[in-house]
């Protein structure tokens, strides 16, 4: 590990499409106030996924909206530690969020290789 990730590591979001076959394509738009990282249109069993680093000060804040059909969500994928993507212990390692969006409820894993077990229940579809 060197001294740069130790001090700031590196925090990996990832977007899984886990929506039905033959339904509109899943499309998602992340960004901060300094980068818009556009509009990412996911058919079933595609991902996105995007790495930063958290700002000096600590305010870093990443929102998402999703748009399925006639469904949308947006939420707050990260942000100091009001967001369900934070950091838990003491000491800051590398940080992967996995999202598996799917038809009913948008799901969390704080892994980088999840298994299904590892998804927790973190929005429905508004």
């Amino acid at each position: 590990m060197t001294n740069a990730s130790f001090w700031n590591p590196a925090i990996t979001e990832t977007f899984i499409s886990a929506i039905s076959q033959s339904t509109p394509l899943l499309d998602v738009h992340c960004q901060s106030r300094d980068d818009d990282l556009g509009v990412r249109t996911l058919k079933p069993g595609d991902k996105f996924d995007f790495s930063f680093h958290r700002n000096f000060l600590g305010t870093t804040h990443f929102y998402c909206n999703f748009t399925w059909g006639a469904n949308t969500t947006t939420f707050d994928v990260y942000y100091k530690h009001e967001s369900p993507c934070k950091y838990t212990g003491v000491i800051a390692t590398d940080l992967y969020c996995t999202w598996l969006i799917e038809d009913y409820a948008i799901y969390l894993a704080r892994t980088h290789t999840p298994s299904p077990q590892d998804f927790v229940f973190a929005y429905t579809w508004v």
